[in-house]
């Protein structure tokens, strides 16, 4: 497996644009933002003197922009480029002789979520960066705690097993379509259209059994006192989304006539 993810690796290496806009943009797009806002509260409310700012709290609430739609349009875009770069170019039927089908998916898939991973740390760390300048700035303290930290760790998880499931639908639809367009626009209108039922139906939409609304129950959870029965509801959804779109796509790709790709 070593070797399959080293050249994968190198293969999304060699194209920053990919990697920029797939797996970079995100992060850095909410940090520009969160910038911007606080700037601007800066400038014109000036320094005022505060409680305590908590690091690692504000850096657990930034991690939702697993959930945010344009977020999973360009988290697509870049999963997709991965998995439909063998297509592209016609070199399934290279690698498939040597590697067995499952390791060479399943490579492009940790690859996914390794960049995936990477830019929710990303956003993290940078959103604890702008944290401190900006408490620097206004006067006030900073402060860290265990609890903070389970929080932390806790939300970049849930961050994680959101973009996951992401990243197996993606996979299946690419191997099912062998296109990238194909698999990028259908998420993004699942996502958006989590959003439009839920404005649609309000409450009753939570009870449709879709990953938006799923992380939700486990952010409700974790930052806003949500109750443990949605919150492990929600978890089980997540869990049974990721298992059963990887094992489609594994089923599907193991299936798949590559003679010609």
């Amino acid at each position: 497996m070593n070797p399959i993810l080293s050249g994968e690796m190198l293969k999304l290496i060699r194209q920053p644009g990919i990697l920029f806009w797939g797996f970079l943009a995100v992060p850095l797009a909410a940090l520009l933002v969160k910038l911007g806002l606080a700037g601007f509260v800066y400038l014109r409310m000036g320094q005022q003197a505060g409680g305590d700012v908590d690091v690692l709290l504000s850096a657990a609430r930034s991690l939702s922009i697993s959930g945010n739609s344009l977020g999973h349009l360009l988290f697509a875009l870049g999963v997709a480029s991965v998995f439909y770069l063998e297509y592209r170019y016609a070199t399934w039927r290279l690698l498939v002789p040597r590697h067995g089908r499952t390791y060479l998916l399943g490579a492009k898939l940790l690859l996914s979520l390794g960049w995936l991973a990477f830019a929710l740390l990303v956003a993290a760390f940078g959103d604890m960066f702008l944290t401190v300048v900006f408490a620097g700035l206004q006067g006030q303290g900073l402060m860290f705690s265990a609890a903070s930290l389970i929080t932390f760790v806790a939300a970049f998880g849930i961050a994680l097993l959101e973009l996951a499931v992401l990243a197996a639908l993606v996979a299946l639809l690419v191997v099912l379509f062998r296109s990238m367009i194909a698999a990028v626009i259908p998420v993004f209108l699942l996502a958006i259209g989590s959003t439009v039922i839920q404005l649609y139906l309000g409450a009753d939409a939570e009870r449709l059994p879709l990953p938006a609304y799923a992380a939700q129950y486990l952010r409700d959870w974790l930052l806003a006192g949500g109750t443990p029965v949605a919150a492990a509801m929600g978890f089980a959804i997540l869990s049974g989304w990721c298992l059963v779109l990887t094992a489609g796509g594994m089923a599907l790709f193991a299936r798949q006539q590559l003679a010609a790709e």
